[in-house]
């Protein structure tokens, strides 16, 4: 697992009616990303194309999370979840996630994630699932 490091305790924000989205290719690799997403995240977006889309990933995160989702965007299945991700400088922000599979004749040629601003609940829940799951607990 990608560890981005150093981790502030600073949380950034964005409005509620912005939208975070970024498309990649099959690998994982962003080939688009709106400006909203390059203005939370503190990369610019030169820094962002053609990176792994785990440049932004919190250590917080546990790898279980991720795998649940590929195993499902990989199917063809949209997949929805919190996520908490770091910015360039270490902040961090959290993400109401809903990604979903690209098709082009017929195959899946990479993925979009669309996200909002989750609320404060859903915030302290999946913090503690996966504190938990960073533990090795059952979720």
């Amino acid at each position: 697992m990608r560890m981005n490091l150093p981790v502030s305790e600073h949380e950034r924000t964005f409005p509620r009616e912005q939208r975070l989205i970024s498309t990649t290719d099959l690998n994982s690799r962003i080939t688009y990303c709106n400006d909203a997403f390059v203005a939370i995240s503190g990369f610019t977006y030169e820094e962002l194309i053609d990176q792994t889309h785990n440049l932004v990933r919190h250590p917080d995160m546990p790898p279980a999370v991720f795998g649940h989702m590929w195993e499902t965007i990989k199917q063809g299945k949209p997949w929805m979840g919190v996520v908490k991700n770091r910015a360039k400088n270490g902040d961090f922000y959290w993400v109401s996630a809903y990604v979903t599979a690209i098709y082009e004749n017929g195959r899946i040629s990479g993925y979009e994630s669309v996200r909002s601003v989750p609320s404060r609940e859903q915030n302290r829940r999946a913090s503690a699932l996966y504190a938990r799951l960073r533990q090795g607990r059952a979720a």
